[in-house]
């Protein structure tokens, strides 16, 4: 019991402590504000837009059973490429490229250009990190550009040889965009994250369909190539019965009324190369309808879960949240600076 009591005592002083001080706290509670005033409410909002995909997958036996269950993931039986390594494809340099000509107008208006000049000049930033920038370019050394031109000449370099710029537009997509590919469910998650709310609806549904076109591609480019050579060998073929059944119609014109064994070794002939072309051409054809059929075969479905849409509240920062941990966390400094110059409160 004494001790119990010996413990509320020291509470009592520590109370009483801060509370002799209250007029030092309530100021650095003021400063915390005024701080935050600056510091946090100059952080400009940011939106989110995420879409879902799922694309189709094929995946049989154990491994499928198991994955239903969320031990191990699915894993494509023909494909060197599986969908988990899709976010990573997408992630690459060629991708990240291909999204500086995209063309994108704000909410307001006020801007229509492509995604690179909007963030080279356009994107919004808190005044510390503008203030760190210029510093920064500042006392940087300048060095001469060695590629291509930006943006407003619509000419970019490729991804093997980029400028310093694009390599830093190229960064800031790469931290606007993320990807995450759910192993249990095989649900591809693009999520989008700028300042403007229909920028960042825009830049979601063009992520979507890029990456759509990507599976499609993969998917389907063996079939397409088969495709593209049974049409050329149908159309060979074909050809090639035409002129030899031509050849043909036209030596019995010629022979009707002929009758020698001259002219009937040739019309045997002719109707034997045409009789052979013509079950080249029937193979070729049927060859043909094969290839189309294995081409839609092979072609995925994807399902667009969750499409892009205009955010209608910011995501971010949480201003008030930030504040209020702002203020919790200089509370307890000024407690504990406060009990360490002050022993009074030891029993």
């Amino acid at each position: 019991m004494e001790e119990q009591k010996e413990s509320i005592l020291d509470l009592a002083k520590i109370l009483s402590l801060l509370f002799k001080k209250w007029k030092v706290f309530a100021i650095c509670m003021v400063g915390v504000i005024i701080f935050s005033l600056i510091f946090v409410f100059t952080i400009p909002r940011y939106y989110t837009c995420q879409v879902m995909l799922a694309p189709e997958v094929s995946s049989g036996g154990m491994n499928s059973i198991l994955s239903s269950f969320g031990f191990g993931e699915p894993q494509t039986t023909n494909d060197a490429i599986s969908p988990n390594l899709y976010p990573d494809l997408m992630k690459s340099k060629d991708f990240i490229v291909s999204m500086f000509s995209v063309e994108i107008t704000t909410l307001d208006g006020s801007v229509t250009t492509t995604y690179y000049d909007y963030l080279q000049k356009h994107s919004k930033d808190s005044w510390y990190m503008k203030f760190y920038g210029k510093l920064k370019k500042t006392l940087k050394p300048k060095k001469g550009e060695t590629n291509t031109s930006g943006a407003k000449g619509k000419t970019y370099s490729t991804s093997f040889l980029l400028t310093e710029k694009q390599h830093k537009i190229a960064e800031i997509i790469n931290g606007k965009i993320q990807y995450n590919y759910d192993k249990k469910t095989g649900v591809i998650s693009v999520i989008v994250n700028d300042f403007d709310p229909l920028v960042c609806a825009l830049i979601a549904d063009t992520v979507s369909n890029k990456l759509q076109d990507f599976i499609m591609d993969y998917r389907t480019k063996k079939a397409r190539n088969d495709l593209e050579y049974a049409q050329c060998i149908y159309t060979q073929t074909k050809d090639e019965y035409e002129i030899s059944n031509r050849q043909y119609v036209a030596a019995v014109d010629a022979n009707w009324d002929i009758i020698n064994e001259t002219a009937k070794a040739q019309l045997e002939a002719l109707n034997n190369d045409k009789s052979m072309k013509y079950q080249t051409f029937a193979a070729a054809s049927q060859k043909l309808e094969a290839a189309k059929a294995k081409l839609q075969e092979d072609t995925p479905v994807i399902t667009v879960l969750q499409g892009a849409s205009v955010p209608q509240k910011p995501a971010g920062p949480r201003r008030l949240l930030i504040t209020l941990f702002l203020m919790v966390f200089v509370a307890f400094l000024y407690t504990v600076y406060l009990l360490s110059i002050d022993q009074s409160w030891r029993t």
